[in-house]
């Protein structure tokens, strides 16, 4: 029920902040919208959310209101520069910065952020983590790798999107970028469940 539960989830937040974006984004486009416009549009859906979330519960994480800063600044550049392609890399703004803090966590600290994240998002679950990884050298492994393997795709993913975005034409790339973009995070999250169920009873 619980890895149900969790993809579902994954699948709505691609769908809601991968997905829908780049739907508004052609519909818009298909009035003659102006493609900064546009592209604006798209980014207008995860400020709204973030600004509910912020009204609602009258706080604001970190990484959401990370998120929230690029946003905001890379539309204002966008918008007084009157260049499209500025637009089309936000995404690079968050990906790459978040791959190379993951790469980074791996060299710096005694755990994975990934494995801190999980510790976190799943504090019934924190002290059997923490065990497993005080007493099985592959279970830290196995994280370290997925870490890695994450943090990789990342700066990757943010390398091909600022390519895309300043050698395609402008109305391809927010097609790609979304299919790359959901195939990147589809693929990753097979690999990482492949890996981490990998020699189970060894580490229980």
């Amino acid at each position: 029920m619980t890895t149900t539960t969790s993809k579902r989830a994954g699948l709505t937040m691609l769908l809601r902040d991968v997905a829908l974006p780049m739907a508004l984004y052609y519909v818009l486009r298909s009035f003659d919208v102006d493609a900064v416009w546009a592209l604006l549009a798209g980014a207008v859906l995860p400020v709204l959310r973030t600004g509910y979330v912020l009204a609602r519960h009258r706080r604001i994480d970190p990484v959401s209101a990370f998120v929230l800063a690029v946003l905001l600044v890379n539309g204002a550049v966008a918008v007084f520069s009157g260049d499209p392609r500025l637009l089309l890399v936000r995404s690079a703004w968050i990906t790459l910065p978040f791959g190379v803090v993951l790469l980074g966590s791996l060299l710096i600290g005694r755990r994975p952020l990934l494995f801190r994240a999980a510790c976190t998002f799943q504090p019934a679950r924190a002290d059997d983590l923490e065990r497993r990884w005080g007493v099985s050298a592959p279970f830290r492994q196995r994280w370290r790798s997925v870490t890695l393997w994450w943090g990789a795709g990342c700066v990757l993913l943010a390398c091909a999107v600022v390519v895309m975005a300043f050698t395609l034409p402008v109305d391809v790339v927010p097609f790609l970028e979304t299919a790359l973009t959901i195939g990147s995070v589809v693929l990753g999250v097979k690999l990482t469940r492949q890996r981490m169920s990998i020699h189970r009873t060894v580490d229980a």
